[in-house]
């Protein structure tokens, strides 16, 4: 009895001596830079046929101009828009100051909502600045419990980030007109009404019109001589090209006019090192270097502070081609490309299944709530690129926790491994994918 006593009070020191590293392995042991996985031996060619590429970029010019030329809700139903208040009728949670909100504010909510008429609203409109889409109509933030280090940054009323200048419908309006539910060609959710204006037929016809250019770094922005007029910009942010010289483009950008709040069309210009004509090339260059564009680029759960969680990161990274993708991770995996299902297999028929039918920076593997590229293989190990907020993990006494990551990086299907804390039932990557869909496959 002494001796098991010594041992726990041994085993007890040691743990509490023992410190977490500042990273997993793999960010130490993988180079986080895609061109180390570059061939460079091997001549650039070509990941899909041009021809294929032009008709997927003209099929997601389509789906993106889609909310101008319809006349009623496609996304936000009225059932669907209910089951966003019910969610969280019983739980008013608390706000970013860890305090509970009020169960009186979010009736507030609701009724400021104004659903009894919805929709109220129904026209085409544009985005004028970068902006969130809310589930409910508010700014303010809601956690499920109050400690950050749980579920931050996980704000439960965050749907997606929206680039300035993205075509919208606007479904309904709230009670003051200072709130709008409305529709992009990916997703809907509560927007502030100062966010966009209102565009006519004569707008569209212009905004419409090929060709067009897209953004092939984050950190961009317009050069303008008049102050104030300047447009932040990032990855996968598409503009109507007007022409092109020798160090920039001309771009139509839209603002919404002082007098009648409608969308008027503008003029800016762009370095010619932030973006080309739509789409770029599909080529195994061009993928390694907008990949590396986004390395290390901080997580943000729905696009939250201008940053990127998973599936945001893949969306951005194919538009830059002209392959359009939806929001949600599980609809990229089952909605584009072609499918391959891997539940039911153990993590080495899996990954054996991912190394030899995936196409590197092709290929998206998904597991509930997470996706990931697939970029290749190294050593006998597949490799992807992700956008990760961390590795889950669980103490002896079963308390779960994560080891935070909170960036893009290039990891193997089992990062974290090493971690003496690693889950390795709910944080095995690898154990847990459940699919793998190859993209533009015809």
């Amino acid at each position: 009895m002494k001796v098991q006593i010594f041992i726990l009070i041994s085993f007890a020191l040691l743990a509490g001596c023992w410190k977490a590293p500042d990273t997993i392995r793999d960010m130490s042991d993988l180079p986080q830079n895609h061109l180390v996985y570059l061939n460079t031996r091997a001549e650039v060619k070509d990941l899909i046929d041009p021809a294929h590429q032009k008709k997927l970029d003209e099929d997601y010019n389509v789906i993106y101009f889609s909310v101008w030329h319809q006349r009623d809700p496609f996304y936000a139903s009225a059932d669907a828009v209910n089951v966003d208040f019910m969610k969280f009728r019983g739980n008013s949670g608390y706000g970013a100051d860890r305090k509970k909100h009020s169960p009186n504010w979010y009736k507030i909510l609701a009724r400021a909502a104004a659903l009894e008429r919805y929709p109220n609203a129904r026209y085409p409109a544009i985005t004028t600045r970068n902006t969130n889409l809310r589930i409910v109509p508010t700014s303010k933030h809601h956690f499920f419990r109050p400690g950050k280090d749980k579920d931050w940054p996980f704000d439960n009323f965050q749907r997606s980030a929206v680039a300035v200048n993205t075509p919208i419908f606007v479904c309904h309006l709230s009670a003051d007109k200072t709130w709008a539910l409305v529709e992009t060609c990916f997703t809907f959710g509560w927007m502030p009404a100062r966010d966009f204006a209102r565009v006519d037929e004569k707008f569209i016809q212009r905004w419409e019109a090929a060709p067009y250019a897209v953004i092939t770094r984050d950190q961009a922005a317009t050069i303008d001589a008049k102050v104030g007029s300047r447009l932040n910009l990032s990855l996968g942010y598409i503009f109507p090209l007007v022409r092109e010289t020798t160090d920039k483009m001309e771009i139509l950008t839209a603002a919404a006019d002082t007098v009648s709040g409608n969308a008027v069309i503008k003029k800016a210009f762009i370095s010619r090192e932030d973006a080309v004509v739509k789409p770029l090339r599909l080529n195994s260059l061009h993928v390694v270097k907008i990949a590396n564009e986004l390395i290390g680029e901080p997580y943000g759960w729905g696009g939250l502070y201008g940053n990127r969680d998973c599936s945001s990161m893949t969306r951005d990274f194919f538009a830059v081609f002209g392959l359009w993708l939806p929001r949600h991770s599980e609809d990229q995996l089952k909605e584009a490309g072609f499918y391959v299902d891997l539940r039911g297999l153990t993590p080495e028929q899996k990954e054996k299944i991912i190394m030899e039918r995936g196409v590197p920076y092709l290929t998206i593997l998904w597991r509930k709530g997470h996706v990931m590229l697939y970029i290749g293989a190294q050593n006998g190990r597949a490799l992807v690129f992700h956008n990760i907020w961390g590795v889950k993990t669980k103490d002896l006494r079963g308390r779960e926790g994560r080891k935070i990551i909170g960036q893009a990086v290039i990891t193997t299907l089992r990062p974290g491994r090493e971690l003496r804390n690693f889950d390795y039932k709910a944080g095995d990557l690898l154990a847990n994918i459940a699919g793998m869909s190859v993209l533009a496959v015809h």
